[in-house]
């Protein structure tokens, strides 16, 4: 695997229950939507204001982490557990962050990942 990655560094997160639609713990799923957000500095409490205005109208399991050790900068992760392809394609509309956390980003980026079985040691096939 080494040759095929990039090392971008390790990090701490605590799960922000007030932000989030679910537990600390993701629903266990064959795809995860893993978004970053890197954060103006001294626009987290901003941010989080945001976040926490849209938490009401969350449809789905939606996890935010904030990065408190191991980062340069201000730095949130979203998880959202997501089932198939099509699942992610369907939320289209909610995928996007809201309109007032764009202004205090610097970066945000939104990956698919997906449990590959066969890649990883100790773990059952999943069902699609």
């Amino acid at each position: 695997m080494l040759p095929h990655a990039q090392f971008l560094g390790n990090a701490l997160y605590e799960f922000l229950p007030a932000l989030s639609r679910g537990a600390a713990v993701p629903t266990p799923t064959v795809r995860l939507e893993f978004t970053t957000v890197d954060v103006a500095v001294g626009a987290e409490r901003a941010f989080e204001a945001a976040v926490r205005g849209a938490q009401a109208s969350l449809q789905n399991e939606t996890l935010w982490y904030r990065m408190i050790a191991g980062g340069g900068g201000p730095r949130y992760v979203r998880l959202r557990p997501r089932p198939t392809l099509a699942s992610i394609v369907s939320d289209g509309n909610d995928r996007s962050l809201p309109d007032e956390v764009n202004t205090l980003a610097v970066k945000s980026t939104i990956e698919i990942l997906t449990l590959r079985p066969a890649m990883s040691l100790g773990v059952a096939p999943a069902r699609d």
